[in-house]
């Protein structure tokens, strides 16, 4: 089960049960949580991916989550944002980072932290060689979090700017 925590920020894996209470009883979620459920997350990029990942859950019940809530720690515990990778990696090793933090949380180094550990933690597993990522070209928020976690700028695909980090370069950053 996935377990990632930074200094400030826990990584909540976005399970099936999860998933239903957010659409069914957002206060019976904020309860399990022990954290406050803003009206306005998880934000208009992630809010159509849920749907997505409960219809996953429901195909394999026994699939591993690989999404999560964001929860900022602290006195008053809330939910800032999500992050995951998009199902797992692929047969060559490679996740698809994704991301967003709400409006109120932005610009706070919150989603660099977590992007941080969640790498960490994919790395860690084995079964991860290389992180992806896309962002567009405009999302200068978005660029500068792939910049600091040391990924590297690929081709473009369509629209989109295309970000890379193997588990090698990455290993060789920590050090």
């Amino acid at each position: 089960m996935m377990d990632v925590q930074s200094s400030r920020l826990s990584l909540v894996p976005l399970t099936a049960s999860l998933i239903r209470l957010f659409f069914y009883d957002r206060g019976e979620m904020a309860k399990i949580l022990v954290a406050q459920v803003p009206e306005d997350w998880p934000g208009p990029d992630f809010e159509p991916v849920l749907p997505l990942l409960l219809d996953g859950f429901e195909r394999e019940p026994d699939h591993e989550a690989w999404d999560g809530a964001i929860v900022l720690e602290g006195d008053e515990r809330v939910l800032i944002g999500a992050m995951g990778l998009k199902g797992g990696p692929d047969e060559e090793g490679t996740v698809d980072l994704g991301y967003n933090i709400l409006p109120a949380y932005q610009n706070q180094g919150y989603a660099t932290e977590m992007a941080r550990a969640l790498v960490a933690w994919a790395f860690e597993r084995g079964d991860v060689h290389k992180v992806i990522a896309d962002c567009l070209p405009d999302n200068q928020g978005s660029i500068r979090v792939l910049e600091k976690l040391g990924m590297k700028r690929e081709p473009p695909e369509d629209d989109m700017l295309r970000w890379s980090l193997t588990k090698e370069e990455w290993q060789l950053a920590q050090h």
